[in-house]
């Protein structure tokens, strides 16, 4: 039977995961408030259990109709339609869950602007059915299953098809190395032979699953997929974030560092990090850390282009999964080094980059030899 999180107080890693799920929604919700053309825009909860845990503290459901409230004055403004699904396959998470939705009602309704739909169905019947409503209007999806089974290779391949949609999904590390030669996970998984988690780290299983999802997203597919790993006890599990929006992964990114400004990829120190930093005896052996190897990797890059556009080093940056920060960083001590020059002001957010001109960040050869 599936673990009940609803009937004692949320962890720590829980909660870390809820809060990028709302943070999420907050910097997701306003983008298409904002877009002119855009007059409604969907939140759909797939696994949304009972709504808060046993100390009252709000689960994703609570959260998604505070930001809703948050928002308010705005989506009244706009007049925009926003729907929101709330589905949880057990019947009795399901009836408290509506009933926390109805008592909350006056404060998400909006004179009829919002709509929620509490559901008790089975996710893998209930997402095929939706499929066609789904096209038809941005989308933030959340699929927070209990372990791995739900997330198969067509419902993945069903997801990355859908336009102006951003999503994240939770999967069980543990699991995957714990059942990985059993029937039940090969029926799922086939791609995976029984020993491929046989010498893997645990707390690199998630970004084995990541890789095995972006092998599936075809060439002329946008969607681009990032990892949040997060340990509870001594289990581990992850979040994937995917979205085929440039903007839509600078948020994510954005939140992910702010979460841990160490790797902004876990919610503990999962490469060392802390023990790379160190000093050492012998400084040319020292490891690099993440951010130090981006920082290597990105100079290279603009070394060997000779000259790069802001665009294209923001681009590099996401690619990398570094924030915008880290570019703005980078290259102002690239400056002061006179490795390299530009002229005016320069930025590497989406709108600088990609909703404006491209600036032109130009090398100083000689400062390279």
């Amino acid at each position: 039977m599936s673990k009940d999180i609803n009937i004692k107080p949320y962890d720590e890693s829980t909660l870390t995961k809820l809060e990028i799920f709302e943070r999420y929604i907050q910097a997701w919700l306003p983008v298409f408030i904002q877009t002119p053309y855009v007059d409604s825009a969907a939140i759909w909860d797939f696994f949304a259990g009972s709504g808060q845990d046993s100390g009252g503290v709000p689960g994703s459901p609570l959260r998604i109709l505070r930001q809703i409230n948050y928002f308010r004055e705005q989506i009244v403004e706009k007049k925009m339609l926003i729907r929101i699904l709330l589905n949880e396959e057990m019947k009795w998470k399901s009836i408290d869950l509506t009933k926390l939705v109805d008592l909350s009602r006056d404060q998400w309704s909006l004179n009829g602007l919002v709509t929620v739909d509490c559901r008790n169905e089975d996710f893998q019947v209930l997402f095929p059915n939706l499929y066609i409503e789904l096209k038809r209007q941005p989308n933030l999806i959340f699929i927070d299953q209990y372990g791995i089974k739900h997330i198969t290779k067509k419902i993945f391949k069903m997801l990355i098809e859908l336009p102006k949609t951003d999503f994240l999904f939770f999967i069980s590390s543990s699991s995957m190395k714990r059942f990985a030669k059993t029937p039940e996970f090969a029926a799922i998984f086939s791609d995976f032979t029984p020993g491929n988690f046989d010498n893997v780290r645990l707390e690199d299983v998630h970004r084995m699953m990541l890789d095995y999802y972006k092998r599936i997203i075809p060439p002329d597919n946008p969607i681009r997929l990032y990892p949040f790993t997060l340990r509870k006890g001594s289990n581990v599990y992850g979040l994937v974030f995917g979205s085929g929006h440039t903007l839509g992964v600078e948020k994510f990114l954005d939140l992910a560092w702010d979460q841990n400004q160490l790797n902004g990829e876990a919610n503990f120190d999962i490469d060392d990090d802390i023990g790379k930093a160190r000093c050492s005896l012998f400084p040319e052996l020292r490891r690099l850390t993440k951010r130090e190897c981006y920082e290597r990797d990105l100079e290279t890059f603009i070394r060997d282009s000779g000259e790069v556009t802001n665009r294209q080093i923001y681009e590099f940056t996401i690619g990398k999964g570094h924030p915008k920060a880290h570019a703005k960083e980078c290259i102002s001590r690239l400056r002061k080094e006179a490795k390299i020059d530009f002229a005016g002001q320069i930025g590497f957010s989406y709108k600088s980059c990609c909703s404006s001109r491209a600036r032109i960040v130009t090398v100083k050869a000689t400062d390279y030899g």
